[in-house]
């Protein structure tokens, strides 16, 4: 009688070898991952930018510096964006900043620049106005520096008597179907405006930075689109309680600091 002893053998024989192969093989696309990863991580550079404003102002609280590299070969069409960091502004100039990149995104028969700009939240208070260029000279060590400049900020409008159109509710941009939404804040301590769908009137009445919607009321005609947005614009008069005014922007916000809605102003 013959064993199966032999059998059981030859397939743990025949187990190994599979095992052994596609570990082998396992090995290989590790060994290939590794060599790819290794060779992307060869061709990535960074590039270090300083950036400095010359007046002698303070950068208010929670502004950011954006420094981007991009390709501006191609004339009349936007810019391709090769590198861009953004970072938050703690005391005085210069910034460093580094800009990483992917060197075989660079053709060395193209034009590059590097710009910066610093902002404030939505406020644009510094930006580049010359080209920049990277690699003019490949042998230099030093950063790549970039002086910015002060943008010329429009006057703040007056709160009474601007005619004031709805830019965005509750961080939505406004639609406008036929006529756009708007808020008018008259000398005497009235209010009107149009909420997508109704006209409304009112009263209000500030203190400084406060504002204080009263008595307000509304047509009842009914629409079949931006009812939604109507109702919104709705609520941010009767939660509104401060307000801001920036060149020609309005904001106003609730309680606690968020921004309920934004206006521009309009002349006609």
């Amino acid at each position: 009688m013959f064993s199966s002893k032999p059998n059981s053998m030859l397939k743990s024989i025949a187990g190994l070898c599979f095992f052994a192969s596609g570990t082998l093989m396992l090995s290989a696309c590790n060994d290939d991952t590794a060599q790819q990863n290794s060779a992307v991580a060869q061709t990535m550079t960074t590039l270090p930018v300083q950036v400095s404003y010359l007046d002698r102002s303070l950068i208010a609280p929670n502004s950011q510096l954006t420094a981007t590299l991009v390709d501006v070969s191609k004339m009349d069409v936007a810019a391709t964006v090769i590198s861009e960091q953004v970072i938050d502004l703690v005391g005085a100039p210069p910034y460093k900043v580094e800009l990483e990149y992917n060197l075989e995104k660079i053709d060395p028969t193209h034009r590059y620049s590097v710009r910066a700009t610093i902002n404030n939240q939505e406020n644009l208070l510094y930006t580049s106005t010359t080209n920049n260029s990277p690699f003019a000279d490949t042998s230099s060590s030093e950063p790549l520096e970039i002086i910015v400049s002060k943008v010329t900020l429009k006057p703040d409008v007056d709160l009474v008597n601007t005619y004031f159109k709805a830019v965005s509710i509750d961080g939505n941009p406004v639609v406008v179907n036929t006529k756009e939404p708007f808020i008018q804040f008259n000398s005497d301590n009235t209010v009107h405006g149009f909420l997508g769908c109704n006209n409304f009137n009112g009263s209000y009445e500030v203190s400084k930075q406060t504002v204080t919607f009263t008595q307000l009321a509304t047509t009842q005609k009914m629409c079949h689109e931006n009812m939604e947005q109507e109702s919104a614009m709705a609520g941010v008069l009767q939660t509104a309680t401060q307000w801001q005014i920036n060149g020609e922007k309005l904001v106003l916000q609730n309680e606690a600091g968020k921004q309920l809605a934004t206006f521009n102003a309009v002349y006609f």
